[in-house]
């Protein structure tokens, strides 16, 4: 086995400092180039505990030599930013590895499904759509003219209602029926809290906004995570049991203490969540964050 050790040098002329040499070490077996897992992850920009996680879920696999030491090879680092590109683009680890192992069926099948998922997302998230279809399915159903039905609601003070009595979360709640109804008949009931407020947002604002800890849970079989902050076990026990009507295979298992570096890994920045402010009856107060995906997928097959 032949070690190759390459330096790169940054000079500092006419000062003291000593040169800042970065070493990435290659090592060259039988022809094969392959990369250790702490030099794979400079170059990939992807944490070790993130390669570690996406080895598990068979996504990036590496090889493993007689010391039990993890190698990649220079195609993977080709295939470890195509993740983090697709992440981006709104695809979920599941549906990466779909496409990756998958025939062009089903990559047509799996990116039709992304693209109609974001279409919705961005539905939701918008302040304009969701009243323009309004307007239309009142003129659709009443002999009103448009003028006369602006006329007609500019009279009445209505507005809708959300989880914590505020109109954002309507845009959530009013479009996606299922999760309205697990949280206020389900959740709220069985672990016995009182919802304050539930926002729709992107991962990047739920990382932005975030000024305590978060706890990290696996949530279900198909690579997704939850996030909460205070969350005790009778809260995590009835969240599980509001959903299994829903998602039969939804686990809560707590994973160790993530940086805030390895949380923008967990999915990408522009993937919507879903976060709920709620209060104990002892007067604390907790969040629990879900993706909006799998929400999303359940959604569509009730």
């Amino acid at each position: 086995m032949k070690f190759s050790f390459f330096g790169l040098f940054r000079l500092y002329p006419h000062t003291m400092l000593a040169p800042t040499i970065v070493v990435v070490r290659i090592i060259s077996y039988n022809g094969w180039t392959m990369i250790l897992i702490k030099d794979f992850s400079k170059q990939t920009d992807i944490s070790i505990r993130m390669l570690r996680y996406l080895e598990e879920i068979g996504l990036l696999v590496p090889s493993r030599a007689e010391n039990n030491y993890r190698y990649y090879s220079e195609e993977q680092i080709g295939v470890a930013k195509r993740v983090k590109e697709l992440q981006e683009l709104g695809f979920q680890l599941k549906e990466i590895k779909e496409v990756s192992e998958g025939d062009l069926v089903l990559q047509k099948e799996v990116l039709a499904g992304v693209l109609h998922r974001e279409k919705e997302v961005a539905e939701i998230k918008s302040e304009t759509i969701p009243k323009l279809k309004h307007y239309l399915d009142q003129l659709n159903k009443n002999q009103h003219s448009f003028f006369e039905l602006l006329q007609m609601e500019a009279c009445i003070d209505k507005k809708l209602k959300t989880l914590g009595g505020e109109p954002k979360f309507h845009r959530t709640a009013y479009n996606i029926p299922i999760l309205k109804t697990i949280y206020e008949d389900h959740i709220a009931i069985s672990a016995d809290i009182d919802l304050i407020r539930t926002d729709l947002m992107k991962f990047s604002e739920f990382l932005e906004q975030a000024d305590h800890q978060l706890d990290v849970y696996s949530i279900l079989n198909e690579s997704c995570f939850a996030f909460g902050y205070n969350l005790n076990e009778s809260f995590i026990e009835s969240y599980k049991e509001s959903w299994k009507k829903f998602l039969p295979d939804i686990c809560f298992l707590p994973l160790q203490d993530f940086t805030k570096d390895e949380l923008k890994e967990l999915m990408g920045q522009h993937d919507v969540i879903i976060r709920s402010h709620f209060k104990y009856q002892n007067g604390e107060v907790g969040e629990v964050t879900i993706p909006y995906a799998p929400i999303y997928t359940m959604s569509k097959l009730k």
